[in-house]
């Protein structure tokens, strides 16, 4: 640490956000992307039809579990909404005494299509692989995985505080960007990122720290509740019903559905749970839909399955339930209407490229300041360059995966994982060897190619391409592909302004030589 406070916080911004900076990248940068994760679902997955209403969707969804569930302890309805395409269905065997064969799964799940069939499409995680990586990871265990993640946030939400601590003018300097100034630019662009959407910056890393709060403060629970199950009834989460034994039928859902949006005042319902849906104590649990407002999610209203006559709640959220559930919608942005969902986009790039930014300038100011690169240095600059450009070349490849492999082909959506991750590392080696004078004209050349030719595939393997698409207004096709070609044109022209900074870089060294002869 520093004798003086300002050089304290300006050693603690630097290194809060160095030690972690890959990490927050990409998280930054697939949360982003998990913002419109249903719309490249949809493109992920063309063969879909159009969704069904949510009278059609519960209608198919209980004829479905009553064939293929009916001895279910449990059914988990999740309707498609505004912008899904398929109905999910949960349900939970009946318990089976082990004969010694393998044992059956506890969840058992299905896709239905807008017509009432199980989806068929090829196998793909589509947009929901980015949004379970920004917190999930991959190949690490889940627990583990969202210890780092939080542990990376509350670094981040130390380099914000004393970022503006020690960008004392920082709105003034917001007005003053330089270009080809070495590391002042990259200074310049670091604090234009951040000025832009500082506060969103802010809630987003606080409101993710709240998003697994049970888990980091784990303690406090244990250390109140002999029994974790009454805590999270405390907070109205689903309850346990006991069978009465006695067989009734259930009651059709979409009645049940019908009533419970009225008592809600029209909210949207997605989430729907029937316990025991065979047994006379059946019970109906319909949550409202956290698209439906910011502070939509916690009311949750109860039903006698085979009476359809509403129960009432064992449990109402407290207030600060209530507050923790319009933070989570704040950071997950469910209730964004488009434009505003454009906006938490722009503000999570912006993010991404603060972040990038900041790893890139502690390059620059050392190579700046040092004759020649330490191991440090260049493992800091190695590093930067399989991050900032591997994981946009590792989603490039996760798209192109999605287009070029067979539709039968096993495990798929492992496979278009793996793709990724193969991606990702292959930029990594390039960065090891590569040269530093050539690492990012190169890379960004790269981007460039597998974003702007992405359409063109497109083109040749599917019907949803940007012809098609523009013309007949499916905007969701339309606008991925466009998404494609701008990010492409944008890495195009980032290289050529490396290439443009080359060769003015010499032939000014050249004058200034002449000059001083």
């Amino acid at each position: 640490m520093k004798s003086r406070f300002i050089d304290s916080m300006n050693w603690l911004h630097t290194w809060a956000g160095l030690v972690v900076g890959w990490v927050l990248f990409a998280v930054f940068l697939t949360g982003t992307l998990a913002y419109f994760q249903h719309e490249i679902s949809r493109w992920m997955q063309p063969e879909l039809p159009e969704t069904a209403s949510s009278e059609q969707a519960i209608l198919h969804a209980q004829q479905y579990l009553e064939q293929y569930a009916s001895d279910a302890e449990r059914w988990t309805i999740v309707l498609p909404g505004e912008r899904g395409m398929t109905t999910n269905l949960f349900w939970q065997p009946a318990p089976v005494i082990n004969d010694g064969d393998q044992p059956r799964p506890r969840f058992q799940q299905i896709s239905l299509d807008g017509t009432g069939q199980p989806a068929v499409s090829r196998d793909s995680r589509g947009g929901q692989f980015f949004y379970r990586f920004h917190f999930d990871l991959h190949y690490i265990p889940v627990i583990w995985a969202r210890w780092i993640v939080g542990f990376c946030s509350i670094l981040m939400l130390l380099a914000l505080i004393s970022g503006v601590v020690i960008h004392k003018k920082i709105f003034k300097d917001f007005f003053t960007l330089q270009w080809s100034k070495g590391h002042k630019s990259w200074l310049d662009a670091h604090t234009l990122t951040s000025v832009l959407a500082l506060p969103f910056h802010l809630m987003i890393t606080y409101t993710g720290l709240v998003t697994l709060m049970f888990l980091y403060m784990s303690l406090a629970i244990s250390a109140n509740y002999d029994n974790r199950q009454a805590f999270f009834n405390e907070l109205g989460r689903s309850s346990e019903v006991v069978a009465s034994g006695i067989a009734s039928p259930l009651q059709p859902l979409g009645t049940i559905l019908d009533d419970a949006r009225n008592q809600l005042g029209g909210a949207n319902i997605s989430f729907i749970n029937v316990i025991q849906p065979a047994d006379q104590a059946s019970v109906v649990e319909l949550r409202e839909s956290p698209t439906a407002s910011l502070t939509a999610g916690s009311r949750l209203l109860r039903y006698s399955g085979s009476t359809a006559e509403q129960l009432p709640n064992q449990t109402t959220p407290s207030a600060p339930e209530k507050v923790r559930q319009t933070l989570i919608n704040l950071h997950a942005g469910r209730f964004a209407e488009p434009m505003l969902r454009w906006l938490y986009f722009l503000s999570g790039l912006a993010g991404t490229a603060m972040i990038g930014s900041g790893l890139v300038l502690w390059s620059a100011r050392r190579s700046a300041k040092a004759a020649s690169n330490t191991f440090g240095q260049q493992l800091v600059h190695s590093l930067n360059g399989a991050t900032l450009l591997g994981l946009p070349l590792a989603i490039a490849l996760y798209f192109w995966a999605n287009r070029l492999l067979p539709l039968q082909w096993e495990n798929r959506a492992e496979t278009e994982i793996k793709v990724f991750f193969a991606g990702w590392l292959l930029m990594l080696i390039y960065s090891l060897v590569r040269d530093a004078k050539y690492l990012w004209r190169e890379g960004l050349i790269i981007l460039a190619s597998a974003f702007l030719l992405l359409p063109g595939l497109n083109l040749l393997t599917s019907q949803h391409h940007l012809g098609n698409s523009l013309l007949s207004g499916q905007r969701v096709f339309a606008a991925v592909d466009l998404c494609f070609l701008l990010t492409g044109i944008l890495c195009l022209l980032s290289a050529g302004v490396l290439y443009h900074r080359r060769q003015t870089v010499p032939m000014a060294a050249s004058v200034i030589q002449r000059g001083k002869a």
